[in-house]
């Protein structure tokens, strides 16, 4: 009865993060090429069970778990859908390339696409200015700014700078950092010298809400269960406690 207390908990406990992770997701459906996070689950410390017969070597019959755990939160990589927004500052990535951005911790990665420009008039993307072949892209003197299929900073007609978009070897190894911003771990950037930017259009967030929201329906219901559970255990122990006291 212990044991099934403790896979009960173990089982809240991971739907709590579950839930979690689902809101993150619904908080971010109209974030500029936001990535979609998924929890994945394993086991608790499955052990052997063994059977004795006097004298005999134990026989291993099986393994019991002890309920399901948080196993890893995983970034699903999939492009979003591209939307043609006509802002000449507007720029979607094909599939696998970022920009690099300057932040307090250093150098970060995102497929944003929403440039903006700071107050003093540098080019950013979620407030960190945008880096390209000659550092952080400066473009507060001129008066129209657009950005080229090859990455190029066109204002007032001149090219001023050309932004770095880089490929990685393993992109499973980029860490998500909130704000669309990724930090390279384990591997390198490559810098794409034609990156093919889809200009005047922005990719979307790859969060179904529909999806999601049947998600976080599911984790609150097995999150019930789990709590049922617990009862029924907790009603049962009580019950043989309170038999074992009479007698």
């Amino acid at each position: 009865m212990l044991r099934g207390i403790i896979s009960g908990v173990t089982a809240m406990r991971a739907q709590v993060t579950n839930q979690e992770v689902i809101a993150n997701n619904l908080a971010n459906v109209n974030t500029a090429a936001y990535n979609k996070d998924t929890t994945t689950f394993s086991s608790f410390h499955d052990v052997f069970t063994m059977m004795f017969r006097g004298n005999d070597t134990p026989q291993v019959i099986g393994a019991m778990s002890s309920g399901a755990v948080v196993h890893d939160v995983k970034t699903i990589r999939s492009v979003g859908p591209v939307e043609y927004t006509g802002e000449l500052l507007d720029v979607a990535l094909p599939g696998g390339v970022y920009f690099a951005v300057e932040t307090p911790s250093g150098v970060r990665y995102t497929r944003r696409g929403d440039f903006e420009i700071s107050t003093d008039g540098y080019l950013t993307l979620g407030g960190f200015r945008v880096l390209g072949r000659s550092g952080p892209v400066q473009v507060g003197e001129y008066r129209t700014r657009a950005i080229g299929e090859d990455g190029a900073v066109v204002c007032d007609g001149v090219v001023v700078d050309t932004l770095n978009t880089y490929r990685f070897a393993d992109e499973s190894a980029l860490v998500k950092e909130g704000t669309s911003l990724f930090r390279a771990e384990g591997t390198t950037p490559v810098l794409e010298e034609n990156p093919g930017l889809i200009t005047r259009a922005l990719e979307k967030s790859s969060v179904d809400p529909v999806v999601e929201m049947v998600n976080l329906i599911a984790a609150m219901r097995a999150y019930e269960a789990a709590q049922k559970a617990i009862q029924s255990h907790d009603e049962t122990l009580g019950m043989a406690v309170e038999r074992v006291g009479r007698v």
